[in-house]
């Protein structure tokens, strides 16, 4: 019996190690687009919501709409995440066809830890700005 060639699982191997690639050099390399100072963005979130609590309590409305913008570093979010989803179809798609479990595995793994990797990155850097504003709105007497 002639094995079944697995051109569907080795692609996704190598387009969920593209994205597990991506994820590291974005993780390590990154930010590619010019960012503010950490001290600004805290002082301009500390101040809005400073502004938004006295809205509220006087009771005006904070409508503020935010147009979002695309750079370097939301790209490679997005890149990212669209080569996850396609190592995972073609990993399901290669597990539908028959071909060895190990290859269509191996496809999934590596865009599940691509995936796992870029939202464990991107949560652990929300939280640490979460509490240096906890810090500055505690310092301005809210906490």
């Amino acid at each position: 019996m002639a094995e079944k060639r697995a051109t569907l699982g080795f692609s996704g191997i190598a387009v969920g190690g593209a994205a597990l690639l991506l994820a590291l050099v974005h993780f390590w390399a990154g930010p590619f687009a010019p960012q503010p100072t950490l001290e600004t963005t805290v002082a301009q979130k500390a101040a809005a919501i400073r502004q938004a609590t006295i809205s509220a309590l006087q009771g005006r409305a904070n409508q503020e709409t935010v147009k979002p913008n695309w750079n370097a570093d939301r790209v490679t979010r997005v890149t990212t995440a669209s080569l996850c989803g396609l190592a995972l179809i073609l990993s399901i798609l290669s597990f539908a066809l028959r071909e060895p479990g190990r290859v269509s595995a191996g496809g999934a793994i590596l865009g599940v830890s691509a995936v796992a990797f870029q939202f464990s990155a991107m949560y652990a850097m929300a939280l640490l700005v979460v509490l240096l504003i906890a810090a500055v709105l505690s310092g301005f007497g809210f906490g």
